[in-house]
């Protein structure tokens, strides 16, 4: 009968048991069904470094077809070039999860070939296609050697190919720890930047108004090249455009008149912002240029005289009639003497080319490396109801403003910039606008024809003020008229972010889908301190290795008192 009666409990416990592990795997099932329907994530990092942005989710959520992405970044890298390959990879699956099925990756070796011949021309079409390979020195227990590392990738998407470089230079970064920390932080925007520059069907138009001598098709011939990846790029001559054609562009784009604009084409563009339009506004007011200096090597400035002053005024930013000198600058080739035949020059700092190092968390200059200008003018800024102002570009703590007229002179190269007078810290060089905006001609009267769909006040939109035409300007060889690289510094062989800062600023003027966005992301740096690493290396190395174990053994022996104590009843 006590045998019976055993035996009937083990039964009972038995299934018990099995009805227990039944409803466990049935509640795995489930789970995983719902989770088929139902798709969340949970980002507990501080920055939120993991999760997209809603202008990125809904990009790669609508998108029609397959985008596939190669990522030349495989291989054996050091740590900091595994640190952007991981980081890449986690941004590729973070923006496949919200695809749809719409995105596939591959991380590729492109030195992974034995035959040197064929790894050559790997090298070689990657450099044509807009990747650029880098040598880095490679440390392990053979020693040190040189690597060849393509930190770039290729979005393609229905035969359109978009080359992505995925390590961002900035010469403000003081380690190679930032400037790898920056390129994680840039990853979303690049990535998805390029989806939409491949994916998209019609790209927005946008326009360089021309009639008042603006730079020329050569003169900004690098930008527009960029530029065309992205938009569909015309020239409008403003003196002859209809005003409803100018509705037809996402952003205009004014880099450096020179003659003054008359009332009626200022009335077309204040009517196209009141529509929503948005203008790229590269101005100065002052003629300062290289090749103007006379045979003494110096000249006297005169202002533009343009006419834009009340209409930059009414919307929030006035662009002043003087001239800013930085000791943060670009330097220029000055003649020192003469070695036998032959001509000696040395390169020293030219004031009056400042180099703008962003320090704004704006989209447009977040984590930006620095721009170079010539003879830039100051900005204020002016306080208008409902228009949000945010500064762009500003001068070093090490400032001084000169009011017109002005004498620039290569002797000045000779004199030594006095502190006391460069006493002027933040002065503003460019300034982002947005808001609704009241129109320049809300107060005057007006001809029958202009005020019959006259609107007096704009709809949220936005502009750009920088006071630096020369921003937006590329340099032209004298002898064959090739075009450099915007931003190149022929004499320093150094690259500014120029093309950068104007390729940020057309795309958060002219993209509705705020895809700049991205660029705010913020990944903050946590380096550990050496000094403590050394000194408690040993300690934590005993702490990793015998907790774990411990607490195993704890577990294990609660565990057996607790199963003895149930099975001795």
């Amino acid at each position: 009968m006590v045998a019976n009666q055993s035996n009937t409990k083990k039964r009972s416990l038995k299934s018990q048991a099995f009805f227990e592990l039944g409803i466990f795997f049935a509640g795995i099932i489930l789970i995983n069904i719902i989770a088929g329907f139902l798709f969340f994530r949970v980002d507990f990092t501080k920055e939120q470094r993991f999760t997209l942005s809603h202008a990125s989710k809904n990009l790669v959520g609508n998108l029609q077809d397959v985008v596939y992405v190669k990522v030349y970044l495989e291989g054996d890298f050091p740590a900091g070039f595994k640190r952007l390959r991981n980081a890449t990879k986690e941004t590729l699956d973070d923006l496949r999860a919200y695809a749809g099925g719409n995105l596939e990756y591959e991380f590729i070796n492109p030195t992974s070939d034995p035959d040197l011949k064929v790894r050559d021309e790997i090298l070689q079409q990657l450099l044509k296609k807009g990747l650029t390979p880098i040598n880095v020195q490679v440390s392990d227990e053979n020693g040190s050697r040189q690597q060849i590392v393509v930190p770039g990738a290729i979005v393609s998407y229905r035969g359109k190919e978009i080359a992505i470089p995925l390590l961002q230079s900035n010469t403000v970064a003081s380690s190679a720890d930032e400037v790898l920390n920056n390129s994680v932080m840039n990853l979303e925007f690049q990535l998805v930047s390029a989806i939409k520059k491949a994916s998209s069907v019609q790209r927005p138009k946008i326009a360089f108004v021309y009639g008042h001598g603006e730079l020329d098709t050569l003169q900004t011939a690098d930008v527009i090249k960029s530029l065309r990846a992205s938009y569909q790029v015309d020239f409008l001559y403003l003196p002859a455009t209809a005003p409803k054609d100018l509705l037809d562009y996402k952003t205009l784009i004014i880099a450096k008149p020179q003659r003054a604009f008359n009332e009626g084409e200022k009335f077309n563009i204040d009517q196209y912002i009141m529509e929503g339009g948005r203008v790229l506004w590269l101005i100065e007011n002052l003629m300062a240029d290289m090749d103007s200096l006379g045979p003494d090597a110096s000249l006297m400035t005169n202002t533009f005289n343009l006419n834009l002053e009340d209409q930059l005024f009414t919307y929030g930013a006035r662009i002043n009639n003087d001239l800013i000198q930085d000791v943060q600058c670009a330097p220029i080739p000055v003649v020192t003497g003469n070695v036998g035949s032959q001509t000696q020059s040395d390169l020293m700092p030219w004031l009056f080319y400042p180099i703008f190092i962003p320090n704004s968390l704006h989209p447009v200059v977040k984590n930006l490396d620095g721009v170079r200008s010539e003879f830039a003018n100051t900005i204020d800024s002016i306080q208008v109801a409902g228009v949000t102002k945010t500064p762009l570009l500003q001068s070093s703590k090490y400032t001084k403003v000169l009011n017109a007229p002005v004498r620039v002179s290569l002797n000045m190269l000779s004199i030594e910039p006095n502190p006391l007078q460069f006493n002027k810290s933040s002065i503003m060089a460019a300034i982002a606008l947005e808001g609704k905006f009241n129109s320049l001609y809300r107060n005057r009267l007006l001809s029958q024809n202009d005020s019959a769909q006259f609107l007096t006040q704009s709809k949220v939109t936005r502009m750009i003020v920088v006071s630096d035409g020369d921003i937006i300007k590329n340099y032209v060889s004298k002898k064959d008229s090739s075009v450099y690289p915007l931003g190149y510094d022929r004499f320093t062989k150094q690259t500014f972010a120029n093309k950068n800062f104007i390729l940020n600023a057309i795309d958060y003027l002219a993209d509705d889908d705020n895809i700049i966005e991205a660029r705010t992301k913020e990944v903050k740096l946590r380096t550990l301190d050496k000094g403590k690493i050394k000194k408690q290396k040993l300690n934590w190395q005993i702490f990793n290795i015998l907790l774990p174990i411990l607490i195993i053994i704890m577990v294990g022996i609660v565990l057996f008192y607790n199963r003895k104590r149930k099975y001795t009843r």
